[in-house]
């Protein structure tokens, strides 16, 4: 009785058999790809080869025509025929061509040195001949007549050049100052029809520019006030989280402190370093629970100090900027003749009507940098800063963050 392998058992050889088919047809054919391969290869040796034995004869045939040539010159001894190669000459050249060089300088630099000691041979021949009084510029030679003729047409013609330099540079003045009337009356008229649109006020002309000035600086503010409300945002939604935490945790008649919340005020975290027992706690779960809550809360505390830090300085940076504006336009108002100094008096004040607001500006500006606050309850500290950048400690002043 003859037994059949099963259905499935047979379609698992067919498949097999097609796989193995398809991995001899690939390897059939990187078989004819290496064998082209192979072929190329050949073909690039033997063209090498060919190439090689072409340098080679060409080598043997320099070496042969140079020592003929060696040979073949007579002035060399014998001895030296044998030594001399291509390199040695070479160097030879090159020494020959450095001593050459330096024999050219030192007669350059005697042929200097014999006509100065000629000029002042003949100059001194001249003054015994005729005097000292009478040697001018009639006994100069004729070369050196030629020598002055031709340094002042040099002189005269660079006089001229200057010459069309500063008539062009004048030209362009007047053409700049012309531009500079023509912006500054516009400038003037755009001042008037902005002073007649929000409300003509003729005791006071607003200014363009400061109105660009002001809506930089408040813009900038306004950004960093945004900023500073997302950062209180943050702060109250953790506040809300730790107190909702809180009642939770009394709902279910769980302790008050323990576990820690998020959120610690400074004289918390102060009794809880300055315990009796905090040096030695014992390696329970709970007390490395309270270990990690107060390590979590006092690594936000940092992160947010130096968020706050990171305003200030941004807010310091748009003072900074605004006390230059500033001080520009003043400097602008002394220039064209708006501020003047008082006799004895070393504060300057503006010719202009003051207004409330201009006498708000003519204060002397301060810097507020406030510290970062203990909590959210406590105020913080706020130092003047100067232009120089000092902090004096009799202008230190608390105002609320």
């Amino acid at each position: 009785v003859c037994v059949f392998p099963p259905v499935e058992h047979w379609s698992g050889l067919v498949s097999f058999f097609l796989v193995c088919k398809r991995k001899l047809e690939s390897k059939k054919e990187a078989l004819l790809i290496l064998s082209k391969e192979l072929d190329t290869c050949q073909q690039e040796r033997d063209q090498y080869k060919l190439m090689a034995n072409q340098l080679r004869e060409h080598h043997q045939g320099l070496k042969k025509k140079y020592r003929e040539l060696i040979d073949g010159d007579p002035s060399l001894p014998p001895e030296k025929r044998k030594q001399v190669n291509l390199a040695q000459l070479l160097r030879d050249s090159r020494e020959r061509a450095k001593q050459l060089a330096e024999e050219v300088k030192e007669l350059t630099q005697r042929l200097t040195e014999a006509q100065g000691d000629n000029k002042l041979l003949r100059m001194t021949i001249t003054r015994q001949r005729l005097g000292d009084e009478d040697v001018g510029a009639r006994h100069f030679p004729a070369h050196e007549r030629e020598d002055l003729v031709l340094q002042l047409e040099r002189a005269g013609l660079q006089m001229e050049e200057m010459e069309h330099n500063v008539k062009a540079v004048t030209d362009e003045l007047q053409d700049v100052k012309a531009e500079r009337s023509v912006f500054r009356e516009k400038a003037d008229r755009l001042n008037v029809e902005l002073n007649h649109i929000l409300g003509n006020h003729e005791a006071r002309i607003i200014d363009v520019d400061a109105l660009c000035m002001e809506n930089k600086y408040l813009h900038e503010r306004f950004s960093q006030l945004q900023e500073e409300v997302n950062l209180l945002k943050s702060n109250i939604m953790k506040y809300k989280t730790a107190l909702e935490r809180r009642k939770n945790s009394s709902t279910y008649g769980k302790s008050y402190s323990s576990p820690l919340t998020g959120v610690l005020s400074a004289k918390q975290v102060q009794d809880m370093l300055l315990e009796e027992q905090g040096c030695s706690l014992p390696a329970t779960p709970q007390s490395i629970s309270d270990l990690k809550s107060l390590a979590t809360a006092l690594l936000e505390t940092i992160h947010e100090k130096n968020l706050v830090i990171q305003h200030q300085r941004h807010t310091n940076r748009i003072l900074g900027n605004r006390v230059a504006d500033l001080e520009r336009k003043l400097k602008t108002l002394e220039v064209s003749g708006l501020w003047s100094l008082p006799g004895g008096s070393q504060v300057k004040v503006l010719n202009l009507p003051h207004t409330k607001k201009q006498q708000q500006e003519a204060r002397p500006h301060c810097i507020c940098i406030p510290s970062a606050p203990l909590s959210p309850s406590m105020p913080s500290a706020m130092s003047c800063q100067d232009k120089s950048g000092q902090m004096p400690r009799e202008h230190v002043i608390s105002c609320p963050p």
